[in-house]
């Protein structure tokens, strides 16, 4: 019998099918505090992680065989320690794709259309004050430019609801996707989708390479009507810089899942009401969460059978 320790509260009937193993896990939604998890790492043999993985628990994990991140991003998991104990990482993407696509889509709808404004005015303003037509005017969708920065998973879903509201496509990518091309998206240079983008969606992962690659100098050659969507990682942007543009309406608005100094989100943006927030969301849906476990514990089954779980981070483990 091998041990698993599932760090966070997840639905655990999802794992029917390495429920016959030991699996450690809290009996609440709050993980496992770093203090509990180094206790339980030195005779684990997988670990599926939502919250930095660190190299101390690395270290502290004597025969641990596999880590599984509990979603697509794996930013929070110390890979290169990871790599150095011969400890395969694993993520789960398919899994978050229409979810998040779908979060951003909200997000996309509901700064358009200044949901959370109107729906505030109208619970707290009279009615002679809110219902005036032509006050506080939105953007249509149908006809603009969506820039997706990032054409991947996501990216591409969030691509395919755009053209279905009629928007026109632009995207960044590492090289061209010619089946996106053949639908009459166009790949572009990231200075090119910023500037003539009326909709910037964030879908790339956070890597040394992409931290900060929404830069100050980006931003300022947005659209003065341009919408920011961010559901990917807060430090893919340069959060300061969007602050300032949105302070200064330099931009319309932007529609924010996850933040910087995540748990913390700056009280700057939390005065502005040219922004929408949510508390990173993207895979928070019922049928997301439960086929990311029953995909968590097929990497873990995989693994323990002697074979190699799909979506392997860091295959040079297997060679090594």
């Amino acid at each position: 019998m091998s041990k698993i320790v599932i760090s966070y509260g997840v639905p655990m009937e999802g794992f029917h099918s390495i429920a016959h193993h030991e699996l450690i896990y809290p009996k609440a939604l709050q993980p496992f505090s770093k203090e509990e998890m180094l206790t339980l790492l030195p005779t684990a043999d997988a670990v599926l992680a939502v919250k930095p993985f660190d190299r101390d628990m690395v270290e502290a994990a004597k025969q641990l065989k596999l880590i599984v991140c509990y979603g697509a991003g794996y930013d929070s998991i110390d890979i290169a320690a990871a790599t150095a104990r011969g400890i395969l990482v694993a993520n789960i993407p398919s899994t978050v794709t229409a979810p998040t696509a779908e979060l951003a889509i909200a997000h996309i709808m509901a700064s358009a259309r200044r949901m959370t404004e109107l729906d505030k005015l109208v619970r707290t303003k009279p009615a002679g004050e809110v219902f005036v037509l032509g006050d506080r005017m939105g953007t249509s969708i149908e006809g603009s430019m969506l820039g997706i920065v990032g054409m991947g998973r996501i990216g591409s879903k969030v691509a395919d609801f755009g053209r279905i509201m009629g928007m026109k496509v632009l995207y960044t990518a590492r090289t061209p996707k010619p089946q996106r091309d053949a639908l009459g998206d166009e790949h572009v240079s990231l200075e090119t989708l910023m500037a003539q983008s009326d909709f910037i969606s964030v879908h790339c992962p956070l890597t040394p390479q992409t931290k900060g690659l929404i830069s100050r100098e980006l931003l300022a050659s947005a659209k003065p009507d341009a919408y920011i969507i961010n559901t990917a990682r807060g430090p893919v942007i340069d959060e300061e810089a969007l602050i300032e543009a949105l302070e200064q309406k330099r931009i319309r608005g932007a529609g924010l899942d996850v933040f910087t100094g995540e748990p913390i989100v700056d009280p700057r943006l939390l005065a502005l009401d040219n922004v929408i927030l949510t508390p990173h969301i993207g895979s928070n849906t019922e049928h997301a969460r439960r086929q990311m476990a029953e995909a968590a514990s097929a990497a873990i089954a995989t693994m323990l059978a002697g074979g190699i779980p799909k979506n392997i981070i860091n295959p040079e483990v297997l060679s090594s």
